[in-house]
């Protein structure tokens, strides 16, 4: 006898059980969604997408059909976190714009981790993505830059976006390798052979090495001197005739 065809109301895969008739229909935004909601917990590169069907109570075959595979899932993840990030105004003057993307896109970048990696590795493939690196460019280009404002604006948003992918790496992987750190440089604040190591480590210990809001606090001063280091950076180039743009 011929096997029976299973329901649409068998278990889905994951033991999560059968999706109940009462919720809404699967949409490939509910599958987005939920994905955002692991991204948050896990990082975006945590979940599988058996676990993200289990998470929808839908067999996997669901979540290929809506969206596509898990690179196209993900793909959809970051393109929703990088959509957060507000775009300033466009008559800000450049420096003015660039700062506030990249400060204020930080603490989105970071509540997702593993976008800004894929951000860096990938590039700009995203529609929000790509609607920012237009606006950006059309601010640089409007400032001077001229052939040099694509270079710039790819400096200054790899700088950035590099360096919370680091932070993203070390708070998964390295939970306790900040503090481990801070308090290999305080050990040197009293060292008279080695004045460099003992002002970073007089430096250290005055702003704690096992408290981690203070912790947070030094990594929050160093990507905000990063991003003015990068802007004065760019800066320089402004009034060289080749405005820092790449060789042909």
């Amino acid at each position: 006898m011929p096997a029976m065809p299973s329901s649409p109301s068998s278990p889905a895969p994951g033991g999560r059980g059968r999706r109940p008739l009462d919720r809404p229909p699967i949409t490939p935004a509910g599958i987005v969604d939920a994905a955002l909601r692991l991204t948050e917990t896990d990082g975006l590169d945590a979940w599988s997408t058996r676990q993200l069907a289990a998470a929808l109570e839908v067999w996997p075959r669901a979540v290929y059909h809506h969206v596509g595979d898990r690179d196209a899932v993900a793909d959809a993840v970051a393109d929703r976190v990088v959509s957060m990030i507000p775009l300033p105004a466009q008559d800000l003057g450049w420096r003015e714009w660039f700062s506030s993307l990249l400060l204020e896109g930080r603490p989105v970048l970071r509540r997702y981790r593993g976008v800004a990696r894929r951000l860096v590795r990938i590039g700009p493939i995203i529609p929000s993505a790509l609607t920012m690196m237009d606006r950006g460019i059309l601010v640089l280009q409007q400032a001077g830059f001229g052939d040099g404002a694509t270079a710039a604006y790819r400096y200054l948003t790899n700088s950035a976006f590099t360096l919370v992918m680091v932070e993203d790496d070390r708070a998964e992987n390295l939970p306790e390798a900040r503090v481990r750190l801070a308090g290999a440089l305080a050990a040197h604040r009293d060292d008279p052979e080695r004045p460099g190591l003992a002002a970073v480590g007089a430096a250290v210990t005055s702003r704690g090495t096992d408290d981690p809001e203070a912790i947070a606090a030094l990594e929050d001063d160093f990507y905000a001197y990063t991003v003015e280091r990068s802007l004065d950076g760019v800066a320089a180039v402004l009034g060289r005739a080749d405005r820092g743009g790449l060789p042909g």
